[in-house]
C-alpha cells in the first residue's frame, strides 16, 4: 500500500513538472515575440516618412511613396497592434493551462511576425532609396552644372586649340545644357523615377564631351604644328639625298604625299569631332613619319660606313686573293709529292669560289655606287663579305699550317725508319754474339714480320707521291713491334747467357745428385734441340735451387751487375 502511495506521488510531481516546465517555455516564446514587435513599434518611421514628403514628389515616385506610406501605416496602425493583442490572449490562455491552442497560434503569430518583420525592412530599404536617389540627383545637379561651366569656360579661353573642332563644340555643349535644362526641370517636379534615365544619359554625354575637350587639342597641334613641320622637313631631306644618288627600299615621296593626305582626313575628323578615328590615325601619322625618319637616318649613316670601310674592305679582299693565290701555288707543288689526304686542294678550291663571289659582290657595289645603291642594303652585304673574309683567311691559314709540316714529317719520318734498321740490326748481332745453336719459329717470324715492315715504310718514303698520313701510321705500328721484338730478343740473350751458366754451374752436382743430372740433360735438349731457352733456365735454375738454395738469387745479381757495368763501359 505504501509503495503505492510513493508512486502516486511521484507520478503526480512529474506531471507538476513537467506542466510547470511546458507553461514557462510558453511564456518566455510569447515574451520574445512581444519583444518584436515592441522592436518594430519602437523603430518609428516617421521622422523619414516627414522628410520625404517635403520633397515635393510628383508622378511615379509619388505614387512609389504614396504606397510605402500606406503599408507603413497599415503595420503600426493595424497588423502590429492585432499581433500584440493576441500575444496578450495568449499569455492568458496560457495561466489557464490552455497549452494545444496556444502551441497552435503561437506558430501563427511566429509567421505573421515575420512577414511584419520583412516587410517593414523593405518599407524601410525603399524609403533610403528615395532618399539617397534624391541626393545623388541633387548632387549630379551640382556637379553637371559646374561641369558646365568649366566646360564653356575653356571653349571660349582656349578656342583656337581647337581648331575645326570649335564651331562642333560650341553647338554639342549647347545641345547638352539644353538637355540639362529639361533634365532639372524634372528632377525639380519631383518625379525621380523619370529623372532617371535621362540623368544617365547626360552624364554619359557629359563625359564624351569631357573626353573631346580634353583630347582634340594635342590632336589638333599635331596636324596644325608639329606633323606639318616634320613632313616638309622630311621632303627637303629625301629630295637632297636623292640628288646624291641614295637609293630607298621605298618611294619615300610617294609615303609622304600619303601621310599629308592622312593629315587632311584627320583635320575633317576634328570638324566632326569625331574623336576615336582621329585618335587612330593620329597614331598611325606619328609612326609613318617615324619611320620615313629611321629611312633617311638609316640610310644616311649606312653610307657614311660604308664609305669609312670601303678602303679596309678593299685591301682585305686583295689580301685574301693573294694568300689564296700563293696557298693554291704551294698545294699544286706539294701535291706532286705528297697525297693531300685532308681534302686541302677541294677546300682551298671552295675558298677560291667564295672569294671570287665576294669580288664579283664588290666590284658590282663599285660600279653602281656613281649611279645610287640602298646603302643599308650595301652595308649589311659589306658587314657580312668582310665576316667571310675573315673565316676564309683563318681556313687559309690552318690548311697552310696542315700542308707545311709535310717536309718536316717526311724527313723526321726518314729518320725514324733509319733508327728502325739500326735497332733490329742491333738485335740480330747480339743474338749472333751467343752462337746460339738456333731461333724458335715463334721469334723468327716476328722478327722477320717487324724487317717486312721496316722495309715497307722505306720503300713508302721513296715513292714520287708520298702519303704521309699512312707512313705516321705506320711508323706508329712498327714502334710497338719493334719494342715487342726488342723486349722478346733481350729475353733470349739473358736466358740462353744465364741457361749456359746454369748448366756449366750444374756439372758439380750431377754425380751425387741424379736429380740434378736429369735436369741438365732436359734442359740441354731444350737448349740445343728445341731452342726454348726460357724453359731450359726454368727447368735447370729450379734444379739447383733444390740443392743449393739462394743459388738462382746469386747467380742472376751477378749477370745483372755485369750487365749494367758493360751498359756503362761499353767496349769499342
Amino acid at each position: 500500500m505504501i509503495i503505492f502511495l510513493v508512486s502516486l506521488v511521484i507520478v503526480a510531481l512529474v506531471i507538476y513538472l513537467s506542466v510547470f516546465l511546458y507553461k514557462r517555455h510558453n511564456t518566455k516564446l510569447i515574451d520574445s515575440y512581444q519583444e518584436g514587435v515592441k522592436e518594430i513599434t519602437n523603430t518609428s518611421l516617421e521622422k523619414e516618412m516627414a522628410e520625404i514628403s517635403h520633397l515635393n514628389l510628383s508622378g511615379d515616385s509619388l505614387n512609389e511613396f504614396e504606397k510605402i506610406d500606406e503599408d507603413y501605416r497599415e503595420i503600426v496602425n493595424r497588423k502590429l497592434p492585432e499581433v500584440s493583442e493576441i500575444l496578450n490572449d495568449l499569455q492568458e490562455l496560457n495561466q489557464h493551462y490552455q497549452f494545444g491552442r496556444v502551441k497552435s497560434e503561437l506558430a501563427d503569430v511566429s509567421d505573421k511576425l515575420t512577414a511584419l518583420t520583412k516587410q517593414f525592412d523593405e518599407i524601410k530599404a525603399k524609403m533610403d532609396d528615395i532618399r539617397k536617389v534624391t541626393e545623388e540627383h541633387q548632387k549630379a545637379v551640382e556637379e553637371l552644372s559646374a561641369k558646365y561651366k568649366d566646360l564653356r569656360k575653356t571653349l571660349l579661353a582656349k578656342s583656337f586649340s581647337f581648331g575645326p573642332s570649335s564651331e562642333k563644340l560650341e553647338d554639342q555643349l549647347g545641345e547638352l545644357e539644353q538637355k540639362f535644362d529639361d533634365y532639372t526641370r524634372v528632377m525639380e517636379s519631383g518625379d525621380y523615377v523619370k529623372s532617371a534615365k535621362p540623368l544617365a544619359e547626360l552624364q554619359a554625354a557629359t563625359a564624351d564631351m569631357e573626353e573631346k575637350v580634353e583630347k582634340i587639342p594635342p590632336i589638333y597641334k599635331n596636324l596644325k604644328n608639329v606633323y606639318p613641320e616634320q613632313i616638309e622637313e622630311l621632303n627637303q631631306a629625301v629630295d637632297q639625298l636623292l640628288k646624291e644618288k641614295y637609293v630607298f627600299r621605298e618611294n619615300l615621296k610617294k609615303k609622304l604625299a600619303e601621310i599629308q593626305r592622312l593629315l587632311d582626313k584627320n583635320l575633317v575628323n576634328l570638324e566632326k569631332t569625331n574623336i576615336k578615328d582621329a585618335e587612330k590615325i593620329n597614331d598611325q601619322l606619328g609612326d609613318l613619319i617615324e619611320e620615313v625618319y629611321d629611312t633617311v637616318d638609316t640610310e644616311y649613316r649606312s653610307r657614311k660606313l660604308v664609305e669609312k670601310n670601303y678602303k679596309y674592305y678593299q685591301e682585305f679582299l686583295e689580301h685574301a686573293e693573294e694568300q689564296e693565290h700563293e696557298l693554291l701555288i704551294d698545294l699544286d707543288r706539294l701535291s706532286q709529292n705528297y697525297e693531300l689526304t685532308h681534302n686541302e686542294m677541294e677546300d682551298a678550291r671552295d675558298l677560291q669560289a667564295q672569294i671570287q663571289d665576294i669580288r664579283k659582290s664588290f666590284d658590282n657595289f663599285t660600279k653602281q655606287r656613281t649611279e645610287g645603291v640602298i646603302y643599308s642594303k650595301e652595308l649589311a652585304t659589306q658587314k657580312d663579305n668582310i665576316k667571310k673574309l675573315t673565316k676564309i683567311e683563318k681556313h687559309q691559314q690552318e690548311i697552310n699550317d696542315n700542308v707545311s709540316n709535310l717536309w718536316k714529317e717526311e724527313k723526321e719520318a726518314q729518320k725514324a725508319v733509319q733508327g728502325f734498321d739500326l735497332e733490329i740490326h742491333r738485335m740480330r748481332r747480339d743474338i749472333e754474339k751467343l752462337n746460339l745453336p738456333g731461333l724458335s719459329r715463334e721469334y723468327t717470324d716476328y722478327f722477320f714480320k717487324v724487317s717486312d715492315e721496316i722495309q715497307a715504310l722505306d720503300e713508302a718514303l721513296n715513292q714520287i707521291q708520298i702519303n704521309m698520313d699512312e707512313i705516321t701510321k705506320g711508323l706508329i705500328n712498327t714502334q710497338s713491334d719493334l719494342d715487342v721484338l726488342g723486349d722478346k730478343t733481350k729475353e733470349i740473350i739473358d736466358c740462353a747467357t744465364l741457361t749456359e751458366e746454369f748448366l756449366q754451374y750444374a756439372n758439380r752436382y750431377r754425380t751425387r745428385y741424379p736429380e740434378v743430372d736429369a735436369a741438365y740433360k732436359k734442359a740441354d735438349h731444350m737448349f740445343n734441340k728445341q731452342f726454348d731457352y726460357v724453359d731450359a733456365l726454368d727447368v735447370i735454375s729450379n734444379a739447383l735451387e733444390e740443392v743449393e738454395p739462394g743459388i738462382y738469387k746469386r747467380i742472376t745479381d751477378d749477370y745483372e751487375s755485369q750487365e749494367q757495368a758493360q751498359r756503362q763501359y761499353p767496349m769499342n
